[in-house]
């Protein structure tokens, strides 16, 4: 009689555990499909901002020519498009060559947008709203991109040597050729509003005023991983660019140049995509 009464019992553990295993099974195939999904999904989507930038630098002119605003003219289509266009960065040998975006009366709105205003994950490079449009500094956000598009390489000058084999940045206005060279590279944290601690580089946005622009040079000359030999003075014009980092949370990686004096931009216009 044991064993009469076992048997049903076995068999009802044995339903049981392949019930379990069925659904752990659907549970990681359902997972892996989900997975591949967004997986391609993000290809698609990376292909298609990919296939948007490469048209917009098809818009951009051979030409070193001005209008009669002293406006380039090889950036005339691009803001035809978009008046929102400010001008184009690009550092050799990297994915970064893109538009700069410039909004301020709504600061983050190619946060996830692209060129035309449709939604996109990588969004654009973006000027700081508050950064004066005639001034002396502009401060340039971009996201960090996984598949090292936008602004994903710029965490690599942190490694002394790929600064020395980047140390010129190209940041063209819509009215001059400009070669920038990099002086300073740190990490930093975005802290909430009203609770900043120690240099915060955000908040600075116009450093028109001697007493900030040397504030501002000496922390970050503090910071830097590296020291360049460049110290830049009142009189110079700076550009920082930004972007996220995961060295800790809400972590963040800059890189800042000083506009180099009486450069044509001759490297730039002769390399690739740049005849810009």
């Amino acid at each position: 009689m044991k064993h009469a009464i076992d048997a049903p019992a076995k068999n009802k553990n044995k339903k049981k555990g392949k019930t379990v295993v069925l659904i752990i099974l659907s549970v990681f195939i359902v997972g892996f499909i989900i997975g591949a999904v967004m997986l391609t999904i993000t290809l698609l989507n990376a292909a298609r901002e990919q296939e948007t930038f490469n048209e917009l630098a098809g818009l951009v002119q051979d030409t070193d020519e001005t209008d009669e605003d002293g406006a380039l003219r090889k950036y005339d289509e691009l803001y035809k498009k978009n008046p929102d266009f400010f001008g184009w960065l690009k550092i050799e040998d990297t994915k970064i060559d893109y538009p700069v975006m410039y909004t301020p009366n709504d600061p983050e709105y190619y946060l996830h947008r692209d060129f035309y205003g449709n939604y996109s994950d990588s969004g654009m490079l973006f000027i700081d709203g508050d950064c004066p449009k005639d001034g002396n500094y502009y401060l340039i956000y971009g996201h960090h991109m996984n598949n090292g598009s936008m602004f994903g390489e710029l965490p690599k000058y942190a490694d002394i040597k790929f600064y020395e084999d980047h140390k010129t940045v190209f940041f063209d206005t819509r009215y001059e050729l400009r070669d920038y060279e990099v002086f300073a590279a740190f990490y930093a944290k975005a802290y909430p509003k009203g609770e900043e601690e120690g240099f915060c580089y955000y908040t600075y946005k116009d450093l028109r005023s001697r007493e900030s622009f040397d504030e501002y040079v000496s922390n970050v000359k503090t910071i830097s991983i590296y020291e360049t030999g460049i110290t830049p003075v009142y009189g110079d014009e700076l550009i920082a660019m930004s972007t996220c980092n995961y060295h800790t949370e809400d972590g963040r990686f800059v890189v800042v140049a000083r506009r180099i004096k009486d450069s044509d931009n001759k490297a730039a216009t002769e390399s690739g995509t740049k005849t810009k």
